[in-house]
């Protein structure tokens, strides 16, 4: 399934995932996932990022973003934006006690 055949395959992309170009080469782990990049680290430990858009994710396998062939090198992330505001979902619940408004 493509990356952009559904919603759900972005909501499986999770920090420590291995990135790798589309001829399998090892590019680094996810680092954090953006509203609009994909932050990547070479080694799960290493302090500078480098970034890819979102719009570059080929395929999410089980533990790995495949990114599109075609896709040049990862650029340098500018550290101010480490503090992107990440994507989560959490789960809608409705504590008990109270009601809908």
């Amino acid at each position: 399934m493509a990356f952009d055949d559904t919603p759900f395959e972005r909501r499986s992309i999770i920090s420590g995932m291995r990135v790798r170009a589309s001829d399998g080469a090892l590019l680094g782990y996810v680092a954090l996932i953006g509203q609009e990049h994909l932050y990547v680290r070479r080694s799960p430990f290493n302090r500078h990022w480098k970034e890819v858009p979102l719009s570059a994710v080929g395929r999410v396998l089980q533990g790995a973003v495949i990114l599109r062939e075609g896709t040049g090198p990862l650029t340098k992330a500018d550290p101010t934006f480490h503090g992107e505001i990440p994507t989560q979902t959490h789960p809608l619940a409705l504590i008990p006690g109270t009601s809908h408004v």
